[in-house]
């Protein structure tokens, strides 16, 4: 590098598919980095639409906006002495390409490609002959290995990023990589993210400039929150603070000076507990996503109320906790927050008792609406003896609840927030029409065992008397409490029921994640839990655990939105995409077949 150069990459929060708002968006971080004395300015990946757009991606009229967006970037930016990145989609014959386009002075100096990309909407780069493409009037480059040249320096664009493949080699004589970004945030991402960069910047000798997309894109399935590194020789030089709602700016000077060894990951994964993060530290920062995911959807609805019942369960405990910390973030009163104890027809003193403890302490609104009346009589409604301890006595309790706070909601105008999570969802355990609704899941992407540890996590550093009654709850049994208590005490508790989550979310995970079958599964967990589990007792929660699993997708295919926290999620739009009435059998006959 012939000379030190001032780089920046800006993060404006999206509008998303409002084109003309994102454009001015750029514009006004362009001039303020500019003025900061950035020579080089790159935005994320689609920044000029926002990368979660969906089908509207199929629509001309979105693609043509786009266009006209960069074209009023072009001529508000014209008179800068700077190079400009910007992330759009752009239509080449009938293909379109998730591209960025790198200008200058009013002019593109080309456009590049993604080559990994949603290909529901776009084309990869691999798939495009062209080599040239004609755009507001000028024909310039196209291609994925294009070298630009400015401010005494060569640098090459590439949109996108997988993390779970390797990056592909930058050009020799590129001294600069640009990396526009849509990742979304998961919990241990950023270590793996910046271990993958530092590595790379340190091989290719190179410096590294990353940004991805910052909140205002869509929280239905998962989280943004802009995240931007700079690398040079595998040392990080300076990043954004992550996992807040505002628009971000950083501007660095590159040059040829640091070098440092990449960093590595410090740790050892809990076989036991695969959901876990490596650094426990990391567990809190399940809060900040779930925040932010409930943020942008309060935003969008124009809502800023919400609603749920709290059981003095874990489940319920974690969703309130992430209820509090959203709104603590949006500077919103924490009395918005209507947090209801519906004690039915199997409650414990116990469980209602910390509810309301829970609630008191954190400051939220809190009141009890005894469902027992209105299930009797809903009992007499549909000829039921309610001496007859059944499913239909459970569920008609669960649905009792879900009314009354979607009712209540209607009343007050706040958003129901769901409290069931990833586990429940796998095994199917929710009442269909009951506690599997709600307006948005916030625990939906988090397996049991993760709350479990969250919660534990929280506790250590809460006020004494949150501490305690959290302590409390994770000493309690986990259980739904639809069946009567003995002399007070739960009678109804879950793992014995379905299993141990320990073992669940153990199947779960290498299921989703590695790919396994039944034997493959089996074989670890023998191993993992030598001593803790008798062979036929892993055996026996293995096949509950896919029988379930198969057999209850019809749940799952029409549950709520909820956001994406961690690699993997159960959600039917975007990561676990299987038909209701896909049959289980292969797999349990694999299981019949274990030693």
């Amino acid at each position: 590098m012939k000379n030190n150069i001032q780089i920046s990459a800006i993060c404006p929060r999206i509008c998303l598919a409002d084109t003309s708002k994102n454009a001015q968006n750029i514009i006004k971080l362009t001039k303020l980095a500019a003025k900061q004395g950035a020579q080089i300015i790159m935005t994320p990946e689609l920044s000029l639409t926002g990368t979660t757009c969906g089908d509207l991606f199929l629509k001309p009229f979105l693609i043509d906006n786009a266009l006209k967006a960069l074209n009023t970037i072009l001529k508000e930016t014209k008179k800068l002495n700077i190079v400009l990145i910007v992330g759009l989609p752009l239509q080449i014959q009938e293909q379109i390409i998730n591209a960025s386009a790198i200008i200058q002075k009013g002019k593109t100096l080309g456009i590049v490609p993604a080559e990994n990309c949603e290909t529901r909407y776009f084309t990869s780069a691999k798939e495009i002959k062209q080599n040239k493409i004609s755009i507001l009037g000028q024909k310039v480059p196209l291609g994925i290995n294009l070298i630009f040249k400015s401010f005494g320096t060569t640098f090459t664009v590439k949109t996108g990023l997988d993390l779970n493949k390797q990056i592909p080699p930058m050009p020799k004589s590129a001294k600069i990589i640009f990396n526009p970004s849509a990742n979304y945030e998961y919990l241990g991402k950023q270590e793996k993210l910046k271990n993958l960069i530092s590595a790379y910047s340190a091989k290719q000798n190179c410096a590294y400039i990353y940004a991805s997309s910052a909140f205002g894109e869509s929280s239905a399935e998962a989280v943004y929150s802009a995240n931007i590194l700079i690398y040079n020789g595998g040392s990080l030089l300076k990043e954004a603070p992550r996992l807040t709602t505002q628009s971000k700016i950083i501007t660095c000077e590159i040059n040829n000076t640091s070098r440092t060894k990449p960093a590595k990951i410090l740790g050892k994964q809990d076989v036991q507990h695969p959901f876990s993060p490596v650094n426990k530290q990391e567990l809190l920062e399940v809060l900040n996503l779930q925040a932010l995911a409930l943020a942008r959807r309060l935003e969008q609805t124009r809502i800023n109320k919400v609603i749920l019942g709290i059981s003095g369960g874990l489940d319920s405990t974690l969703a309130l906790l992430a209820a509090v910390h959203t709104f603590k973030l949006l500077n919103l009163p924490l009395k918005n927050i209507f947090a209801y104890t519906l004690p039915g027809l199997g409650t414990t003193a116990k469980t209602k008792n910390n509810a309301e403890i829970l609630c008191k302490e954190l400051g939220v609104n809190f009141e009890e609406i005894d469902i027992k009346p209105a299930v009797l009589q809903h009992f007499k409604d549909i000829k039921h003896n309610r001496n007859i301890i059944d499913t239909a006595y459970e569920n008609a309790q669960a649905r009792e609840r879900t009314q009354i706070l979607f009712d209540i909601s209607n009343k007050i105008g706040a958003l129901v927030l769901g409290t069931g999570d990833m586990s429940e969802f796998a095994l199917g355990w929710a009442t269909y029409g009951g506690d599997h609704l709600s307006m948005y899941g916030i625990n939906a992407g988090i397996p049991k065992t993760l709350i479990q540890e969250i919660v534990a996590e929280y506790a250590k550093t809460a006020p004494a008397k949150v501490s305690k009654v959290l302590k409390d709850i994770l000493a309690t049994p986990i259980s739904p409490e639809l069946k009567p208590a003995s002399k007070g005490k739960i009678t109804q508790k879950t793992e014995d029921l379905v299993g141990p989550y320990i073992l669940h979310d153990f199947f779960l995970y290498h299921f989703l994640v590695n790919n396994f079958g039944p034997k493959e599964i089996y074989k670890l967990a023998l191993s993992t839990f030598k001593g803790d589990f008798k062979k036929a007792e892993i055996k026996h929660w293995l096949e509950v655990f896919f029988r379930r699993f198969f057999n209850q997708q019809f749940k799952r295919s029409c549950s709520p939105e909820g956001p994406k926290i961690l690699e993997v999620s159960l959600s039917p739009r975007t990561d676990l995409r299987l038909p209701s009435d896909v049959s289980s059998a292969l797999w349990l006959e694999e299981v019949k077949k274990l030693n």
